[in-house]
Order: structure tokens, then sequence, then C-alpha cells
């Protein structure tokens, strides 16, 4: 007869917290082996993926006599692109360009006026950033070199000033990128300044001639870039989602890079790094969709990367076959991507603008395209006139011939009626005699 042995009570207790421990490390070692691919599915992916850029415009020298492509965005609609020049002939001011995104005609220019509170000279301005909010509205940020100050603008559909803020950061300062976002009834602008007032911030420009620093965002509106990175480096680009998450590009550490190593997630207040991912010479950014798209400031190795904006792992990377020089703004609109090359940085050229080859149809927050109405702050160039001319005038607006047209058709029509009267009187009148 077989003895069976008894097994003590006990033996096969499970040790729950080693186990989950064992499972967590051997899944970090599988993301370590094999980590390198996408891990967040974006909803377009595929289609992100067979994307390609290819050149779109070569402004002609001649309609800019500017080199320094620097600050670059289009509206949401896809009809206007605006190109932000660093340099103009000497002794004059730099610009911002306007053309037709479909005809591709340079149709407007803005040259941001100096203030008379700041006492710089007209060529010491330079258009970096540039955004279009969901009013067609033009931002400029501005950078006034050598100097405490900086300024935004605020430009309608028209290519005239709304308005716009100087402030005086009390250090030399600068601005590289700016966003719009629109946060319910608000319109916000979120704005990165540089060299030794580096900082990120959040303005409220619902009412553009009344810019304010919004106080949903960091302290008062201000977030230290220092004191939330520990970087003494200058921050570059800026977007913002839907949802109010902020990204942006920057150089952390000591690296070689001349203008960014990182992109870095930042919660909706603008206070804690949620996520960032090494991006070498990260500059440009922009965001639509499920996607955050970045160009680099790498000369001949210059390309868009695709990241999915959820977890900032890369979908894609895009390269134009002659590219040479670096990348520098970038901006999604009507299912397009373009993204400004800034050039050889000389007179004899003036950059040009990249596009993706064929439509990029991604899927998007309506959110992100939806129309607002300009309202009061924009008015037409020109209208019809609220009050009739003195018809004394010379007959300058049209309005006395109008009037005396009106008369005479009057008069006209009276003597018919009457002559008509008169003939039936005649006729019933030989009628009766008749009988």
């Amino acid at each position: 007869m077989t003895r069976l042995k008894t097994i003590p009570s006990g033996a096969f207790r499970i040790d729950f917290k080693r186990f989950f421990t064992y499972i967590a490390v051997f899944a970090i070692v599988l993301s370590i082996v094999f980590g390198t691919g996408t891990c967040f599915a974006g909803q377009d992916d595929e289609k992100v993926t067979a994307a390609e850029l290819t050149e779109l415009l070569v402004p002609e020298l001649s309609d800019e006599d500017a080199y320094g492509l620097r600050g670059f965005t289009v509206s949401p609609d896809g009809k206007r692109m605006f190109l932000g020049y660093l340099h103009g002939p000497s002794g004059d001011a730099s610009h911002i360009s306007l053309y037709n995104a479909e005809t591709l005609e340079k149709t407007g220019e803005f040259v941001p006026a100096v203030d008379e509170t700041i006492p710089v000279s007209t060529g010491n301005y330079y258009p970096k950033g540039l955004a279009v909010d969901n009013r067609g509205f033009l931002f400029i940020g501005v950078t006034h070199a050598d100097t405490p100050y900086c300024s935004i603008y605020c430009v309608d559909n028209y290519m005239r000033e709304i308005g716009h803020i100087v402030e005086d950061l009390e250090e030399i300062t600068g601005i590289n990128g700016i966003a719009t976002r629109k946060d319910g009834d608000r319109i916000l602008l979120y704005v990165l300044t540089c060299y030794h007032a580096d900082t990120i911030r959040c303005y409220d420009v619902t009412d553009p001639t009344d810019m304010k620093l919004w106080d949903g965002f960091g302290s008062g509106g201000v977030v230290d870039y220092y004191d939330l990175t520990e970087s003494e480096k200058d921050p570059g680009y800026i977007a913002v989602d839907v949802d109010g998450y902020v990204y942006i590009t920057c150089l952390l550490g000591n690296g070689s890079q001349r203008k960014g190593s990182h992109v870095l997630k930042l919660s909706p207040d603008g206070k804690t790094i949620v996520d960032q991912v090494k991006i070498n010479e990260a500059y440009g950014i922009c965001t639509a969709g499920d996607y955050l798209f970045v160009s680099t400031y790498n000369s001949e190795n210059s390309s868009v990367y695709v990241l999915n904006r959820s977890d900032l792992s890369e979908v894609a990377k895009y390269k134009e076959a002659n590219q040479t020089d670096p990348l520098t703004s970038i901006a999604f609109a009507n299912d397009r991507l373009y993204v400004a090359d800034q050039g050889t940085e000389s007179y004899a050229d003036a950059g040009r603008v990249l596009s993706t080859k064929e439509k990029l149809v991604i899927t998007r927050d309506k959110a992100e395209t939806e129309k607002v109405d300009p309202g009061k702050y924009e008015v037409p160039p020109t209208e019809a006139p609220t009050e009739a001319p003195d018809p004394g005038e010379d007959n300058k607006g049209g309005g006395a011939v109008l009037s005396g047209a009106v008369i005479a058709i009057l008069c006209i029509s009276a003597v018919i009626v009457i002559a008509a009267a008169a003939a039936t009187a005649i006729i019933l009148v030989k009628r009766k005699k008749n009988k």
C-alpha cells in the first residue's frame, strides 16, 4: 500500500509582491529589447507614415529683398501663408509677407511699427513668432535685439494692426515661438521668451485691443523656464493641443546642438513636465489631430519628425530630397503640412516653403478648425456710406444721381397716368355724344 505524503500547510503560498515585481522587470526588459516602435497607435498612422515633403514656394528676391525666414505660419483655412523675415536691407525694417497659398502670389506685407516708448531703431526687431487664431487674426511676436523689450502685435484679415502690447522684462529678452488656442469663449496666446528672460507666458487675447496675462496658466500667466527645466539654454518654439497640453522644443543640458535637444509635454497649467523625448536640433513644432510635427534646425540633415502627442513616440520622419539648409517654423492647415526652410541666411536667398506633396487628411477635433466670427474687431476696408451725401455736393458719391433718377421716374410716371386718364375721359365723352 502506497503511503501518500502530506504536504505542509502553506507550502504553495504565493508571494504576490515578488511575483508582480518579476512581471514588471520582465516587461521593462522586453521594452528595452523590442521597444523602438510606436507605443500609442494614432487614428491616422498609416496616412501620416505615407506622406512626403516637396518644395512649394521659392519667394522672388525682388519681392522680398530680405533673408532669414524664421517666422512662418498658415491660416487655419489654408488660404494664407505668412512669412516672417529676420533681416531686411541695411537700415530698413524686417517684415511679414502675406502669400496666397493657392496661387502662391504675394498679396500683402506688414511692417511692425516701433512703439514710441521703445528706444530702439526700426531695424532692431525680428518677427520670429507667428500664429493665426480661429478668427483669422495674425499674432506676431517681435524680438527687439539687445534690449529688455518684446512686443506682440495683432493684425486683422486685411493686414491692418488691431492692437499691440510692449513689455519690459528688465533683462535682454526676445520672443521665439507663439501659439494660439480657443478655450471656450476665450482666445489664448502662448509665448516663449528667450535670451536672458526665459519664460512661458499665456495671454488672454479675446479682446486683441486689450491683451493681458491669463491667471489660469502658471503663476499669474507666467512659468519660469529655468524653474521648470533647470536649463540655462533658450526654449525654442511652442504648440498647444485642444486639451490645453503645451509642447515646447528646447535645449537641455550642455549638448553641442545650436537650437534644441528635446521636446517637452507640459500640463495645461504649464507647471509640470508630463513627458519628454530627445530630438537632435528640435525647433519648430505644431499639433494636429493625434500628432505633433517637429522640424529640425540641422542643415542638410534637417527633417520633420511626426510624434504621437499621447506619449511622444515616433510615427514617421520626412526629409525633402534637396534639403541643404535648416528648417524653422512649421504649420498644419486645411489637410496639409507646411514648413519653412530658412535658406542660407544671405541676401541672395529668401528661403523657401515646403509642404506635403498630397493632402494629409487626418482626424481632427472640430475645436481645432472651428471658425470664429471676428466681430467688432474687424471692419472691411470699404464700407457703404451711413448717411446720404449732401445734394449740394458735386455728385462725388453717386447719391445725387440716384436721387435725380428716382425723381425723374416719378415725374414720368405721373405724366403717363395723367395722359391715360385724360384719354379715357375723352373716349367716354365721345361715346355719350354718339348715343
